[in-house]
């Protein structure tokens, strides 16, 4: 495990620009590991597995991140490399997406939220909620689509196109 250390905190870091908390979130990804061990000799392809559970730990990081920005401070806007516009433009989208995720149906809203802000995986969702995880499937897609659309619509199409080729919507 130690070999892959260096790597997924150099690959967070990238993202979110704090080393504590990026340190955190490496820390979090080897604890998530260690949890689902017993999965581990059915993985045929190890770096892959845990490049896709950085990737996502990561995009659930930054997507906290700006639904939190709200409480963030003026330094640490600009520690994340933000002038006064980033940061005016960071959190309109904030709240557009804190109003997309609130107008969505309740029991899309409650997947939604424990896949993309909780890091539960599609089965941990459908066992705690009693359904199938093609349901949690089919929310989780309805909801991207519906944020997308939201987003398009509140934000224009330039900025739309923007955060899907940074991947915040996928």
């Amino acid at each position: 495990m130690e070999q892959y250390t260096a790597t997924i905190y150099t690959h967070v870091l990238t993202y979110i620009k704090n080393a504590f908390r990026a340190e955190e979130i490496t820390q979090d990804i080897f604890v998530n590991v260690w949890k689902h061990r017993q999965e581990l000799p059915s993985i045929a392809n190890f770096p892959g597995y845990l490049y896709v559970m950085t990737r996502n730990r990561t995009i659930s990081a930054f997507r906290e991140r700006v639904l939190n920005l709200d409480n963030a401070e003026k330094d640490e806007l600009e520690s994340a490399g933000l002038n006064p516009a980033g940061a005016l433009e960071f959190r309109q989208l904030s709240e557009t997406l804190k109003q997309g995720i609130d107008r969505l149906p309740e029991r899309r809203r409650q997947v939604f939220t424990m896949s993309r802000f909780d890091g539960l995986s599609y089965e941990e969702i459908a066992g705690q909620l009693a359904i199938s995880k093609s349901a949690v499937n089919k929310h989780i897609i309805e909801a991207l689509l519906f944020l997308r659309t939201h987003l398009r619509d509140s934000m224009g199409m330039v900025f739309f196109a923007l955060l899907v080729v940074l991947g915040m919507l996928s």
